[in-house]
């Protein structure tokens, strides 16, 4: 083969690759567009090369059409508790309360799942959750969300999460365990301003543990304190979350 037929050959190959690259930026119409002027610039290479259309052509459609598919059709290989979590956090985590100053639920959630730093272990048991936290700082992300399906006693999740958040404390280890469970009543805690009219008791098949930094979730608590954020927190709601969680920090700083 001389080089101007391997030059021939990856050159529309080269264009593929940028076009990839363009494609994760977009998902629009523009695509489109630049699909077309890569296929008819390469039109004659394509023609006389059925092995070369096979590499280019074909791949490239397939992705462009996978990539403009309708959200919900190009998420189904997610699994349902995943794709339930992240739906509970655009429509309800993400969005201004006004008896949080305005502020959402959850502030720094739309920012964590834009920067792909939420990791998901469900239906993993104990030994899933043990995993997360032993290879927690192996890994650039921000957010573990254990989920269970099979779901364990509410004051059992508590009593070990909190047992081991001790543990981790004493032993200077700067990760943090907080618990989802569909058991708990948030409205008898007072915290009925949190509660997500669209999601019923009956509805929640599954509890959730978030593995997260400690420092990072304590900074944020206290950027919070300063925006009114936990102005409408009853008091033991706010030292359980708030303080005790910083006592934690400051044993894990000695």
């Amino acid at each position: 083969m001389t080089f101007t037929q391997m030059k021939t050959q990856k050159e529309p190959l080269k264009v593929l690759n940028l076009l990839r690259s363009e494609m994760q930026k977009h998902l629009s119409v523009e695509l489109k567009r630049l699909e077309d002027h890569m296929l008819i610039r390469h039109k004659r290479r394509l023609l006389w090369n059925n092995a070369l259309e096979r590499q280019v052509k074909r791949p490239l459609r397939q992705c462009i059409e996978s990539l403009l598919k309708p959200k919900s059709e190009r998420q189904s290989n997610v699994h349902p508790v995943e794709r339930d979590i992240r739906t509970w956090s655009r429509d309800f985590l993400e969005i201004p309360n006004a008896k949080l100053n305005g502020l959402p639920p959850c502030p720094y959630a739309r920012k964590a799942w834009a920067d792909d730093k939420v990791v998901f272990s469900i239906n993993t048991g104990i030994d899933g959750l043990l995993s997360a936290i032993r290879e927690f700082d192996s890994h650039d992300y921000d957010i573990v969300v254990w989920a269970e399906e099979d779901l364990p006693d509410m004051e059992y999740l508590d009593g070990l999460c909190d047992g081991m958040n001790e543990l981790m404390s004493i032993a200077g280890i700067d990760l943090h365990l907080m618990v989802f469970h569909p058991d708990y009543d948030a409205t008898e805690a007072g915290l009925e301003f949190l509660v997500d009219d669209e999601v019923t008791d009956d509805s929640l098949s599954y509890c959730m543990v978030f593995v997260q930094k400690l420092s990072k979730l304590d900074d944020a608590a206290l950027y919070l304190e300063k925006s009114n954020y936990y102005e409408h927190f009853p008091e033991d709601v706010y030292d359980a979350l708030v303080l005790d969680r910083r006592r934690l920090r400051n044993a894990n700083a000695r």
